[in-house]
C-alpha cells in the first residue's frame, strides 16, 4: 500500500481557509502531520481546526498549535505580546526530524511569518521539508487587495521576502492557477457552512485559491509548473508586497522557485459538488 502523503497545514483560522483544511482531512491520499493557526486571535482557529480533526478524523492525535499572530514588522509591545504565541509553532518546525520515507509537504495558506520565523531560527530545518506550497501571488493577473498583490503576500511582504530568500523548495500557487476553477460564491458560503457549522459568507476567489494549494500539496500531478526567477516588493506603496516574476526572454532579477501555472479542476470541482449539494439539502 502506498504510504500517505504528510502534511503540515498553516492557516490563518478563518472558516475560508478551514475549507482546505476539511479537503485535506477528508482525502484518503493524506496524512495530516500538524496544523498551525498564525493569526492575531489564533484560539477561534484552534478550537475550529481540533472541532474539524475530531469529526474528520476522530481518535487521531493532530498537533494543532498557535503561530505568529502579528507580521514581522509591528510595534514593540506587538512583538513582545507574539514572541509567547510564536515559540510553540516555530519549535514545532525547527525539532522536525527527516524521514526520507516519508516525506512531508507544508502548505501555507494564510501570510509566511511563523515560516519565517523558523528559518531565520534555524534555517537548515528547511531540508526537512520536501515541499513548501505556498497560496500567494498574482503574476499575469490582478491582485485581490491592490491592483497587483494579492492578499497574503500584502499581509506581511518582509516575511514573504525572506522566505524566498532562503531558496527552499517554494512552489507558489498564485491567482494565476486558481481564477479559472469552477466555483460560485453560494457554493463559497455553503463550504465555509459546513466548517463553521453555522451560516457564514464564503468568499469564491478566497475558497478557489484555497482549494488550488491544496490541489497542488496533494495531487501535484495534475497541475502544470513553470520555473521563475521571482521577487517580493517590500518598499514600494504602489506595489508593496506584490510577487515579481521576471518574464524577459532571458530572466536575471529575482530568485529561481516554482509556480503554478494551471490546475486540472475536475476532482476538486466534483468534491465541491458533492459537499455543498448535501449541505443544501441539510
Amino acid at each position: 500500500m502506498a504510504s500517505k502523503q504528510r502534511l503540515l497545514i498553516d492557516f490563518s483560522g478563518d472558516s475560508d481557509q478551514a475549507i482546505g483544511l476539511l479537503y485535506a482531512l477528508q482525502s484518503p491520499k493524506v496524512q495530516v502531520s500538524g496544523i498551525i493557526v498564525s493569526d492575531a486571535e489564533p484560539d477561534r482557529g484552534i478550537q475550529l481546526a481540533r472541532r474539524l480533526v475530531d469529526q474528520v478524523r476522530p481518535g487521531e492525535e493532530i498537533p494543532v498549535m498557535a503561530g505568529t499572530q502579528q507580521p514581522l514588522f509591528r510595534g514593540e509591545a506587538d512583538r513582545a505580546a507574539d514572541s509567547v504565541m510564536t515559540s510553540e509553532a516555530v519549535t514545532f518546525l525547527t525539532e522536525l526530524v527527516p524521514d526520507p520515507d516519508n516525506p512531508l509537504t507544508l502548505v501555507t495558506l494564510g501570510r509566511l511569518t511563523t515560516v519565517a520565523k523558523a528559518i531565520a531560527r534555524k534555517p537548515e530545518w528547511l531540508q526537512v521539508v520536501q515541499r513548501i506550497v505556498v497560496r500567494g501571488g498574482a503574476i499575469r493577473v490582478p491582485g485581490d487587495v491592490t491592483a497587483i498583490a494579492e492578499a497574503n503576500l500584502h499581509a506581511d511582504p518582509e516575511a514573504a521576502a525572506f522566505v524566498l530568500a532562503a531558496k527552499g523548495p517554494l512552489l507558489f500557487v498564485p491567482l494565476d492557477a486558481t481564477e479559472s476553477l469552477g466555483l460560485t460564491d453560494e457554493q463559497a458560503a455553503l463550504l465555509a457552512k459546513t466548517v463553521r457549522g453555522t451560516t457564514a459568507t464564503g468568499k469564491a476567489g478566497t475558497v478557489k485559491s484555497v482549494l488550488g494549494a491544496m490541489i497542488a500539496a496533494v495531487a501535484p500531478e495534475q497541475i502544470e509548473t513553470e520555473r521563475l526567477k521571482l521577487s517580493i516588493d517590500c518598499h514600494s506603496l504602489l506595489s508593496r508586497g506584490a510577487l515579481i516574476a521576471d518574464l524577459r526572454a532571458k530572466p536575471s532579477a529575482g530568485t529561481d522557485a516554482d509556480v503554478c501555472m494551471a490546475i486540472q479542476s475536475e476532482a476538486i470541482e466534483t468534491w465541491v459538488r458533492q459537499l455543498t449539494e448535501g449541505e443544501d439539502r441539510a
